[in-house]
């Protein structure tokens, strides 16, 4: 979901082509104590977990190897539960080939979202390096590159969370981005944001819908008219400046702590998952902001 203009493929991770791996970074240890450390990676195009089976409670994420293509660079690894894979991978098929502007694609791309939100919980995902936590209660995980997944050329991995839970507490966070349902669509509201630097940020989804976070760095005069009209233009925006720290999906009541890379500076957080109502991208609804971080 790094592309922020793109619909359809815009959502879970990338539409990647000519999938080839991306090297590992370096693993570090957990951030927290009492909190176990699993890697995901890409071992070629199958994914890799470090663990098979844990306990429920908070896990620490840690991205090694990704797919990447030349078209779209790197790919995301993303973690999700449910109890019909093969389903939930059938149903992103008109997602990833919604077309914008045709009523038919972009109406079989919004109920196949609220499909995959009824038979799926999705505890987010990221490109190599990134690291974050999340509580998972028990049951069956799939760690997969959800495009490459969906084209057929990426195989998931599993793991299984069972038995007494942990006790651990989400890695405490400078700034929160919470996406919201408001009339009419969905909404970010953002605190701390000030203080945020290169700590940790939560991302928390207290909508109706599923979401993902993406931040992208603008020039610090960039205004909200500037916002909506790029929006609206095929052309790649001048206010843009990068860097741009994006992490996938997560499901209605799920937070996550995310290690942020971001230093100080204007940025522009926005979401492009298509609507459950009428396939429309979330951020063509309204769903973006403008924010600085201290």
């Amino acid at each position: 979901m790094n592309n922020r203009i793109l619909v359809g493929a815009a959502a879970f991770g990338l539409a990647s082509a000519a999938l080839i791996a991306l090297p590992a970074s370096a693993q570090a240890a957990a951030s927290s104590p009492g909190v176990p450390v699993v890697t995901l990676a890409m071992k070629g195009t199958q994914a890799t977990v470090s663990q098979s089976t844990m306990r429920p409670g908070i896990v620490e994420f840690h991205v090694g190897r990704t797919l990447t293509s030349p078209e779209n660079g790197p790919s995301q690894i993303s973690v999700m539960s449910t109890d019909d894979y093969d389903q939930v991978i059938s149903l992103l098929g008109p997602v990833f080939a919604e077309e914008f502007g045709n009523p038919a694609s972009m109406a079989a791309a919004a109920q196949s979202m609220a499909q995959v939100r009824t038979i799926s919980t999705w505890y987010s995902g990221a490109t190599t390096g990134s690291v974050w936590q999340v509580y998972l209660p028990a049951g069956t995980y799939y760690v997969l590159d959800v495009p490459g997944a969906v084209q057929g050329a990426a195989q998931p991995a599993t793991f299984t969370v069972v038995g007494d839970p942990r006790t651990a507490t989400l890695h405490p966070t400078a700034g929160t981005v919470r996406a919201i349902s408001v009339e009419g669509g969905n909404a970010f509201v953002a605190k701390g944001m000030s203080r945020l630097g290169n700590g940790w940020l939560k991302f928390a989804n207290s909508a109706k819908e599923v979401h993902f976070l993406d931040m992208t760095g603008v020039k610090a005069t960039t205004s909200a008219a500037q916002v909506r009209k790029g929006f609206q233009s095929n052309k790649d925006p001048k206010w843009v400046t990068g860097p741009n720290v994006s992490v996938d999906v997560i499901s209605p009541g799920v937070s996550i702590a995310l290690k942020s890379p971001l230093t100080g500076g204007r940025y522009l957080v926005d979401c492009f998952i298509p609507s459950e109502t009428d396939g429309m991208p979330h951020a063509l609804m309204g769903m973006w902001k403008l924010v600085n971080v201290g």
